[in-house]
């Protein structure tokens, strides 16, 4: 009887030894592992075809980042020194293309290192130091993906990012500074990874921008490679790059005409994005009808051809 109970002991405390091993963070680092596919339940026009010119609204953008917007010419992407160039890793989550995540150990003590990820679309390669790792100098020059740092809290990582190249928040021309960073929080629930965004960006944004990525576990998943060429789409003389000059394109007042929104509001700002917005907005003038938008924008068009 007293063996017993004793074997039953020895049992529990198994039990519960191996329960905390289970809980500790360490057996949270190989959650993320495997293949992920994008879901687009929630801005789904912004992540797929892609946000109208002069759709600011709800994003707390500086004025000096939509005077950088208002240069914004799409056929930029046209040019063939761009046609290969990936997102950057503050907002490569946000774009399509199937995303794979696995770690790296030391062979000795088994400690994982780094967490690397890869987005299929321009083959988007991230590396996620986690041991203490040389952070690049001042004068290093940035990267797409910039350099990465992370932790596990619980089963949650967090992950901070700086070094990265000056970019984009929002495929229509928003800027960020090469100054700008990202913390992330990356969550997996059963077959469901969450990525929340935290941008952070003195010269372009009033205060952090924060979005929320979801991706679906792909149980049999596979990446194929996403090889790039470049060739010559709209043919131009040497030089000419599309584009416009600030506070001349008539192109951003389009949407806030077509949609029913006042301009002021189209344009942006932590404000933008409170409820008690909307009594603002009442007290905005009328917007000038279309069809005088689109006068003016004929009229760019013609000016621009004839440069």
């Amino acid at each position: 009887m007293v063996k017993a109970r004793r074997h039953s002991v020895w049992l529990a405390v198994a039990y519960a030894i191996g329960a905390a091993l289970a809980s500790h963070p360490s057996g949270a680092q190989s959650l993320l592992d495997g293949y992920w596919n994008p879901l687009f339940d929630e801005d789904v026009n912004e992540r797929i075809p892609g946000p109208d010119q002069g759709d600011y609204a709800g994003l707390p953008v500086t004025a000096a980042a939509v005077s950088v917007a208002h240069t914004w010419d799409p056929e930029r992407l046209t040019l063939p020194e761009l046609q290969c160039r990936p997102h950057p890793s503050i907002y490569g989550t946000r774009a399509v293309g199937n995303l794979r995540i696995w770690e790296d150990r030391d062979p000795y003590t088994n400690a994982q290192t780094q967490i690397e990820t890869w987005i299929m679309w321009m083959s988007q390669h991230r590396h996620i130091w986690m041991v203490p790792h040389p952070h690049p100098p001042p004068w290093a020059r940035e990267t797409w993906q910039g350099y990465s740092v992370g932790h596990w809290v619980g089963n949650v990582l967090h992950v901070h990012t700086d070094m990265v190249k000056a970019a984009w928040t929002r495929r229509n021309g928003l800027p960020t500074d090469d100054k700008a960073t990202m913390d992330e929080r990356f969550m997996r629930y059963g077959d469901i990874l969450t990525d929340i965004m935290m941008i952070s960006d003195p010269q372009y944004l009033s205060e952090p921008l924060v979005k929320s990525n979801e991706w679906f576990r792909a149980a049999d998943g596979e990446m194929e490679p996403y090889p790039c060429s470049q060739v010559d789409e709209i043919p131009r003389a040497e030089g000419i790059v599309p584009m416009h000059l600030p506070g001349y394109n008539a192109m951003m007042d389009e949407y806030a005409v077509r949609n029913g929104v006042p301009i002021k509001a189209s344009l942006g700002g932590a404000q933008t994005a409170l409820p008690e917005y909307q009594d603002t907005m009442k007290k905005m003038p009328p917007n000038p009808p279309l069809s005088q938008i689109e006068k003016q924008e004929q009229q760019i068009i013609r000016e621009e051809a004839a440069q």
